[in-house]
């Protein structure tokens, strides 16, 4: 008897633990698509609040009432012409995911570059002119709260732009997916404990492109 009751308490207990480590949230994929075709190319600038660059994904789809945060994931392969950094934005509804600019990057608030290959002259790897870096690997997953519409409609919008206005950047091979929880996600990371003074500290040791940044 004894023996029984002190299995049914080990049960009990690992039941509790294992509830313990179900994830309270769960992820809702509403999109899974790919586009296998022609490369998509601009040679468009960007401007803050993800506005200039070309579209390049664009998908209206129903949410359903009870979800409150979009995650928006590119898996591509990018080339880039003549020393040019890719930009890449997300936008819901008309609105930029996240209007940051902050860091070396150069990219106005709202894009940010996935990929960028120094200018190496004459060929590259690709044959296509000065610095063709060909077939690189992308993937970045934007986390969106702003404008989004719980049970309605939705349009979510990547753009790319070049961040050499008239040099060519390209994707191809892409693959999109759009993801939803319930909980208003989305927020800006605790800074780190001592973080400022040490970076005030490194700040005439940084090199050029990352000072003032």
């Amino acid at each position: 008897m004894y023996k029984g009751i002190s299995i049914l308490i080990a049960l009990v207990g690992l039941s509790s633990a294992l509830a313990g480590c179900v994830p309270q949230e769960r992820l809702l994929r509403h999109v899974a698509e790919f586009r296998f075709g022609p490369e998509q190319a601009t040679t468009s600038t960007a401007a803050a609040g993800g506005a200039g660059g070309d579209v390049i994904y664009n998908k209206t789809f129903q949410l359903p009432s009870s979800e409150r945060t979009l995650f928006v994931t590119l898996s591509s392969t990018g080339d880039g012409h003549g020393g040019a950094a890719l930009w890449f934005s997300a936008l819901v509804n008309g609105t930029v995911c996240n209007p940051g600019n902050e860091g070396a990057g150069i990219a106005p608030g709202g894009w940010i570059p996935l990929q960028k290959h120094f200018n190496t002259g004459a060929g590259g790897d690709g044959g296509g002119g000065l610095g063709d870096m060909h077939d690189n690997s992308i993937y970045y997953t934007w986390c969106c709260r702003e404008n989004v519409r719980p049970g309605g409609a939705n349009t979510v919008q990547i753009k790319l732009a070049s961040s050499m206005a008239g040099e060519f950047v390209f994707v191809e091979r892409s693959h999109y997916y759009i993801d939803s929880v319930k909980t208003e996600l989305c927020t800006m990371a605790e800074s780190i404990e001592g973080e400022a003074a040490r970076m005030e500290a490194l700040k005439d040791r940084l090199p050029p492109g990352h000072q003032d940044q």
